[in-house]
């Protein structure tokens, strides 16, 4: 069989095209229905604000990839503790939202603020996970260095303590009326409590103790779809789970490159790899990645089409994105080919207070 995506220069509606369906058996039928969260009928989110102090030679701050790593290694963590289970049950998003260099008067070092959210709509009780994470990175200061070290930030001498700060009250989203209860609280005590965890350098930021997540408006535009994309590559290996996280960081980039030209924190997109397996058109065989794309915004800018707008710049850039893939680390990649999207539902409104969402033109 012959798994071979059309070229076409002008990309119609991703469902309307019938030269972008598959004419091979072996790649998976994406359900008509979205899979994400499919379990209960309301999520619950826990996000609270964190920075890590890093001592670092050469004295240098991460490039936008190198950030993406540093997420992806945070997001892993997630299976080590609490339920011990990761995505699809509890998902983590780990979004640095600054970095600078402060010094103690001997030493200088980076300091990274970020934010941790996770979120659970399969039952599991995420109230506490902001603590427990704190608890696990200092607790495995060791191996947390080694981990970056062995994963591209090779700049990284000794990764410090994380302290965390409280924004928000952990919320449930509702997707129907429901009234959300709170499990069992854990012994550990709170992120604040900790006196040892108080920073002693008087040039690290004091974070606010609000939330600056979403601040501007009252509703949030969720727009999700599933895709794929086959790539010819040269050893025939699958990503390991660093180079998935380059993947899909390097898919999240491309936002401030269509639409309204903009990035975090007015659009947050989530690339989520579903799924790895090889195809064969019967000469060679490619790696087929399934994936989500997750576009929200609560700026007031409308991502309606954004899946679209993404497939028809993956599509009309392929050289571009098969070098960016080459020089961050994917470097099994020859080819990047065609990305595939396929409607799972409607554009949805994530409401924050009660409120009549409207799209914003």
């Amino acid at each position: 069989s012959s798994p071979t995506f059309a070229e076409k220069s002008t990309i119609p509606s991703e469902t309307s095209d019938p030269s972008m369906t598959p004419s091979i058996s072996s790649i998976p039928t994406v359900s008509q229905e979205s899979s994400f969260f499919p379990s209960t009928l309301t999520a619950l989110t826990i996000q609270k604000r964190g920075r890590q102090l890093l001592q670092v030679d050469p004295l240098l701050q991460f490039d936008p990839f190198q950030v993406g790593i540093y997420e992806r290694i945070m997001q892993n963590y997630t299976a080590s503790f609490g339920h011990m289970v990761g995505e699809p049950f509890i998902m983590t998003i780990c979004n640095v939202t600054e970095q600078q260099f402060v010094s103690n008067g001997v030493t200088s070092q980076l300091l990274l603020s970020f934010n941790m959210r996770y979120e659970s709509r399969f039952g599991y009780n995420v109230a506490n996970y902001t603590r427990l994470f704190q608890s696990y990175i200092n607790d495995n200061l060791d191996e947390v260095t080694i981990s970056m070290q062995e994963h591209f930030l090779t700049n990284v001498v000794e990764a410090g303590r994380v302290q965390m700060f409280f924004t928000r009250s952990p919320t449930f989203s509702p997707i129907v009326s429901s009234s959300p209860t709170f499990a069992e609280k854990s012994t550990i005590p709170s992120e604040t409590s900790d006196p040892s965890m108080t920073p002693s350098i008087s040039s690290i930021p004091t974070v606010s103790q609000e939330s600056s997540f979403f601040p501007s408006t009252l509703t949030a535009l969720t727009i999700q779809k599933r895709g794929r994309q086959l790539l010819q590559v040269d050893p025939l290996l699958q990503f390991d789970p660093f180079q998935v996280g380059i993947y899909e960081r390097i898919m999240q980039n491309y936002t401030a490159s269509f639409g309204h030209m903009v990035g975090e924190p007015f659009i947050m997109t989530i690339c989520n790899v579903t799924e790895q397996q090889f195809v064969s058109n019967g000469v060679t065989s490619q790696l087929l990645l399934s994936f989500n794309m997750r576009y929200e915004s609560r700026f007031g800018y409308n991502v309606a089409n954004y899946t679209r707008l993404f497939q028809s710049y993956i599509n009309d850039n392929l050289d571009e994105v098969t070098i960016s893939m080459q020089e961050h680390f994917l470097t099994n990649v020859v080819e990047a080919g065609r990305v595939q999207m396929f409607f799972t539902r409607s554009p949805t409104f994530s409401p924050i207070v009660s409120s009549s969402p409207t799209f914003a033109e």
